[in-house]
């Protein structure tokens, strides 16, 4: 049940990219839900100074990252099944109290020098496991708290907290790590998941499970699996996203090597590439926010779609620092837009009684798939080198969008 408007006032006057914070169930969600993502991106960067200080592995390095991704892959449609039976606001506060205790954990072993990898691994599964609920959930959850008008723009609300706190988060924590201490950015980031627990319990209105509890896990599951398959709107949407998964979004992973290797620019050229991706997401999503609403859908999934690959095709045969800078900043918007594009139009096409287990298999197209793509980038670029692999990515992903234009021209099959 979504929240109703305040009386006429300062949260009515916002501009146009901020209209969801009119409700105030979404905005004291989206504010404390945003300190929580500073506090997560702190603790993705702790975690892999972490994990190279204590084993020196540069596999190891990278095999957490593989660890906390798994769970993502095996367990995210059991998460949106549990996601439709259940109260949702329940299961955020639930899995919100599991992430401050395995983030104060971790914070307590590295104080106490009681960390080591094997501990950390197993910590990050846990981490990974409670995601795959939390993910799918809390995806779903937006529609609850804002009126179905208004549901773009809160995604792209959300959009713009993350890349924000992309921005921020990693420059704190890097302070963070050189003053105080590594375990610092653990605490600091159990310590952000209180704001969001008391925000969600402050929720007012009826978040009750709209799906049937009285059908086995294995016919829920197959319900929703079978909804994508004959819905061929939502198949596509998720094929699109499966492919910018696999064969765009390592282009971060590679990028160490395009600041060393290539344009030999060292630690300080590495943050700038990263700071220019992120500032094209952060235009990005402010435009869909500020546009949502007036942008036709369908529209900027295609358009986004060839920026993607053009932007990264470009990127990778530039040799041009400055030029290499802006098709990272397309690359940004061009991401982010498709990303929150596709995830509003399939929240606009799907019933509530199946929401998290359609948006469970977004996570998993999105987030769950991403070790596969490091996996074949890496491999790609161990054989034929960086910019060939992101070159041919560039291609590759544009063969779901090329079959459709080709399927519409043949048998003018609709999107």
């Amino acid at each position: 049940m979504t929240s109703s408007h305040e009386k006429p006032g300062f949260w009515n006057r916002l501009p146009k990219a901020f209209e969801s914070l009119k409700y105030p169930n979404y905005r004291n969600f989206w504010f404390n839900e945003g300190i929580s993502l500073i506090g997560l991106w702190m603790q993705m960067i702790a975690q892999g100074w972490l994990v190279y200080e204590i084993t020196g592995s540069k596999f190891l390095l990278g095999m957490i990252n593989t660890i906390a991704g798994l769970p993502v892959i095996f367990f995210t449609p059991i998460g949106g099944i549990i996601a439709d039976r259940y109260n949702k606001k329940d299961l955020l506060i639930l899995t919100q109290i599991v992430f401050a205790a395995l983030s104060f954990l971790i914070g307590f072993l590295v104080y106490t020098g009681g960390v080591n990898f094997t501990n950390l691994a197993v910590i990050v599964f846990l981490i990974g496991i409670a995601n795959s609920i939390d993910s799918p959930t809390r995806q779903s959850f937006v529609a609850e708290l804002v009126g179905p008008r208004s549901l773009g723009n809160a995604i792209a609300l959300n959009s713009l907290a993350f890349n924000t706190a992309r921005m921020i988060g990693p420059a704190i924590a890097g302070y963070i790590i050189g003053i105080v201490g590594i375990e610092s950015c653990y605490f600091i980031n159990a310590a952000t998941f209180l704001g969001v627990i008391i925000a969600l319990l402050l929720l007012k209105g009826d978040f009750s499970p709209k799906a049937k509890k009285d059908t086995s896990a294995r016919a829920a599951f197959i319900e929703g699996l079978k909804y994508i398959l004959e819905d061929k709107k939502v198949l596509f949407s998720l094929c699109l996203v499966a492919f910018t998964s696999i064969f765009v979004m390592p282009y971060a992973i590679l990028m160490p090597v395009f600041a060393k290797d290539i344009f030999h620019a060292g630690a300080q050229g590495l943050g700038t590439l990263m700071a220019f991706s992120g500032f094209g997401a952060l235009t990005g999503a402010f435009m869909l926010a500020h546009f949502s609403g007036r942008i036709d859908l369908k529209k900027t999934i295609f358009i986004s779609t060839f920026t993607i690959a053009a932007a990264l095709l470009m990127f990778s045969v530039s040799r041009i620092f400055f030029v290499s800078l802006l098709a990272l900043a397309v690359l940004g918007w061009s991401i982010v837009s498709q990303a929150a594009s596709i995830n509003t139009y399939i929240q606009n096409e799907v019933p509530n009684s199946l929401r998290g287990r359609i948006m469970s298999f977004y996570v998993l197209s999105f987030m769950g798939l991403m070790p596969v793509g490091s996996f074949q980038a890496g491999l790609m670029a161990h054989y034929f080198g960086a910019s060939a692999a992101l070159a041919l990515g560039a291609f590759v992903s544009l063969v779901p969008m090329s079959l459709l234009l080709i399927f519409q021209a043949v048998k003018k099959v609709k999107y």
